[in-house]
């Protein structure tokens, strides 16, 4: 296994994973949880987090926008999000896992393989703790390279890995379930980079595409900080 990451103004865990490991099979959700598969989750159990700030603000009074209901989930919390698996049974995906399913056994840098359509390669030193890293831009018919615009599950199907996931990459950063302690922060591990990517500043969560061995903190600071328009996920279940 191996991973890169751009910011380091907080030190990500430098050994967190040995280069080779073995794990158990397990099955993965093909696609990020949706609007509806969420509000199921609502109807059915009642759920309310004690924190309610910024929870599914993307919705208007209390529901779904007409037309979103495939949409991925946004505006939920860690909590929230692990409320949601353990109702259907399942739970988050550590990294490893999630970049496992996601690079598959050959160990692939995005979802249809190394290909992208705009070589990167150059890196960018902001300061001594963030350097941003071209990774090269995909082609568009494969992934939403950063329009800033949220789009159904399952609408790039070319980008499909060979185990059949979607939604890899440029859609939702996809919370995980390693979640560490640095000095005085707390922070959640994400894959996936997201369908925005901010322009106004370097020390913004950059978005856009990201190639599957990357990750990115999220800061946890209060649930309400969590939520955001950008962040989503997805679960797995253990193999019987």
């Amino acid at each position: 296994m191996q991973v890169t990451s751009g910011d380091e103004f907080i030190s990500y865990p430098k050994a967190a994973y040995p280069k080779t490991m073995s794990m158990k099979s397990f099955y993965i959700d093909r696609s990020p949880i949706t609007n509806l598969q969420f509000k199921n989750f609502l109807d059915a159990t009642r759920y309310h987090p004690a924190d309610t700030t910024n929870f599914l603000k993307h919705w208007v009074n209390g529901k779904i926008t007409a037309g979103e209901e495939n949409f991925p989930i946004v505006n939920v919390s860690y909590e929230d999000a692990k409320a949601y698996a353990a109702w259907e049974s399942k739970r988050l995906p550590t990294e490893a896992e999630w970049q496992y399913a996601a690079q598959t056994s050959d160990g692939r840098n995005w979802p249809w393989g190394n290909a992208v359509k705009q070589k990167g390669g150059q890196s960018k030193n902001v300061s001594s703790t963030l350097t941003l890293v071209d990774y090269g831009e995909p082609d568009s018919t494969l992934c939403n390279t950063s329009s800033g615009k949220l789009y159904p599950v399952g609408t790039y199907k070319k980008a499909a890995n060979p185990f059949g996931v979607q939604d890899l990459v440029g859609c939702i950063w996809q919370l995980t379930n390693d979640h560490y302690q640095s000095d005085t922060y707390e922070y959640i591990i994400m894959k996936g980079g997201s369908y925005y990517k901010p322009g106004g500043s370097w020390w913004y969560v950059q978005g856009g595409p990201k190639p599957l061995q990357y990750r990115q903190m999220l800061l946890r600071i209060s649930p309400g900080f969590e939520r955001n328009n950008t962040v989503g996920f997805r679960c797995v279940k253990d193999a019987e």
